[in-house]
């Protein structure tokens, strides 16, 4: 599997450390695009947004999950 990337910030996550590493809460706000911890959340300059086409494109692409889920 590959990278998820952050719907705000565009940071790559690999899915393996996603589903194995990460609380489930966290791994729910990055999937849905409400940002991870390299863009505080969504509340960083890094922070725009303008990754949230990736982000379905990539959890599409990247692992086994229905992206309709993630939009």
């Amino acid at each position: 599997m590959g990278d998820v990337t952050c719907g705000q910030c565009g940071e790559p996550w690999e899915y393996y450390y996603l589903t194995h590493e990460v609380p489930e809460d966290e791994k729910e706000d990055i999937l849905r695009g409400n940002g991870c911890p390299c863009c505080e959340w969504g509340q960083s300059d890094r922070a725009t947004g303008e990754y949230q086409s990736e982000r379905v494109r990539s959890i599409a692409n990247s692992t086994d999950l229905d992206p309709i889920r993630y939009i």
